[in-house]
């Protein structure tokens, strides 16, 4: 009898969910899930049922509430489960049908200028991560979204963050890429995003320009760029303490397997100030043999600051004649140093 009344009440408590309640339970599968992963394979598991499961919650409140005032910001949230879950699951369809989405919701005159605005940036930031590799190509798409997004959108603060992501696809430009980062300065009114637009400032000035680079290694072996004359160097600014570091690294590394490695020089900055730490990380993490540069003053000692260098993993790949030739190889490396390998040594 207990166990009966138990089952009507939840019964009824299910039927009798309100829209709040629909609502807060939406808004509770930001907590993540529950469990915690023992391996990769299982984290992605249990990432994609969290996904799958929040996208069921959405869906049922907007087929239960298709006027609520939280229905935008619902189809807000499935645009980012389906793009998510299209990256992650390699399905193209799911990234396209989230761009749609965000269309939509963009052109939804009903909504708030505010919500709109935020549709429009996660449309623009969706199209820019969509395009790895095709960067170049689809270049003047990517600036002409974010430009748009500044008239559309006058005064909101993102803008100017957009057009300063943009501008790290333009290094084979200097002058469109200046030109972005001077809109950007223009607009901007954050301390950090100017900071940052001074220091990509200051890294443009040295681009396509022969790039001295020598220091003493951890390895007790002085190094000096103008030794490796003939081969491509990648340079890596890195933290040892920093995840996104290693994790960049260790995709690197399985990359390096496909490039003609005979034909390139790997070096690596750090960030870090505790010099004994970093010499057990490069050992750690299997690339002792390359050469590693820390004075041990962290983000303003010479081998950093004068390199405009504010976050890391930053990349700058130097030709075969030690001219700098990118400075935001992070995402397009394997396609900066093919270009290289086939250009004449110097040539833009």
């Amino acid at each position: 009898m207990m166990r009966g009344c138990a089952v009507f009440l939840l019964s009824v408590a299910l039927v009798c969910a309100t829209p709040v309640d629909d609502w807060n339970a939406i808004v509770a599968m930001d907590a993540g899930p529950a469990s915690t992963p023992e391996n990769v394979e299982q984290a992605r598991q249990l990432a994609a049922a969290h996904m799958a499961r929040h996208k069921v919650l959405i869906e049922d409140f907007l087929k239960k509430n298709p006027d609520s005032d939280r229905a935008f910001d619902a189809r807000l949230r499935l645009a980012a489960i389906l793009a998510a879950t299209g990256k992650m699951e390699k399905k193209q369809s799911l990234v396209d049908e989230s761009m749609l989405l965000l269309q939509k919701l963009e052109r939804d005159k009903s909504a708030a200028l505010t919500k709109r605005a935020e549709a429009g940036f996660r449309r623009v930031c969706l199209l820019m991560q969509s395009l790895q590799g095709q960067e170049s190509a689809r270049r003047g798409d990517l600036v002409a979204a974010a430009r748009n997004y500044k008239v559309r959108y006058p005064g909101d603060r993102r803008a100017p963050r957009l057009l300063v992501e943009v501008a790290t696809i333009c290094d084979n430009d200097t002058a469109l890429k200046r030109e972005l980062l001077e809109e950007a300065r223009n607009l901007s009114m954050e301390e950090g995003l100017n900071r940052r637009i001074a220091d990509d400032l200051e890294r443009l000035d040295l681009l396509n320009k022969p790039l001295p680079l020598r220091f003493p290694t951890l390895q007790n072996r002085a190094f000096d760029a103008a030794s490796l004359r003939g081969r491509i160097i990648v340079l890596i600014f890195w933290s040892a303490e920093s995840a996104p570091s290693l994790l960049w690294i260790e995709e690197f590394r399985r990359a390096l397997e496909k490039l003609p490695g005979d034909r390139l020089a790997i070096v690596t900055i750090s960030v870090d100030t505790d010099q004994n730490m970093v010499r057990e990380r490069i050992k750690e993490i299997g690339i002792a043999d390359w050469p590693t540069g820390c004075d041990g003053k962290g983000w303003l000692g010479p081998l950093i600051e004068p390199f405009g260098i504010n976050a890391v993993p930053t990349v700058f790949l130097l030709d075969q004649q030690g001219v700098l030739r990118a400075i935001n190889a992070r995402n397009s490396y394997e396609s900066w140093i093919r270009r290289l390998l086939i250009q004449p040594a110097g040539a833009s």
